[in-house]
């Protein structure tokens, strides 16, 4: 079966992804509304966490509850730089783009480039897998 790059695809997955985002910058951006962008059984993936960090969370609530653990640890969230690429599956659409905040508990700024691939069904973020440079997130967190 052959599928089509649409422009669809990557419109409704940047759509969902920024709302992601909107936990880290807006806080307007209620637990509820932000666990609705998730199926119920969701993954999140990190494939290059450094311990102590999460390499997967999995299921809605506990994607929520860690994100919310994240948005907290620092301020000035800021995303900026995106591009989305749609691909021959509808329902995958990767992303680039860089973001930074200042980390609260060491004073430091964080910077990074992220790569990540979202993967979507029913409307929603199924698994999201997101790479980045593990010793920037330890030089700024710890």
């Amino acid at each position: 079966m052959n599928t089509t790059i649409t422009d669809n695809s990557a419109a409704r997955a940047e759509r969902l992804f920024r709302m992601h985002l909107a936990m880290f910058t807006d806080s307007a951006m209620t637990r509820e509304a932000y666990a609705n962008l998730w199926t119920e059984d969701a993954v999140h993936e990190y494939p290059y966490a450094p311990a102590p960090y999460s390499k997967q969370v999995e299921g809605r609530d506990a994607i929520t509850a860690y994100i919310a653990n994240v948005t907290q640890s620092a301020t000035n969230w800021s995303f900026s730089n995106f591009a989305f690429s749609a691909t021959s599956d509808p329902d995958i659409v990767f992303v680039e783009f860089e973001g930074s905040s200042l980390v609260t508990a060491t004073g430091k700024q964080y910077k990074q480039i992220y790569v990540g691939r979202i993967t979507l069904r029913e409307g929603k973020i199924a698994n999201y897998r997101e790479f980045w440079n593990p010793s920037w997130i330890l030089d700024a967190f710890l």
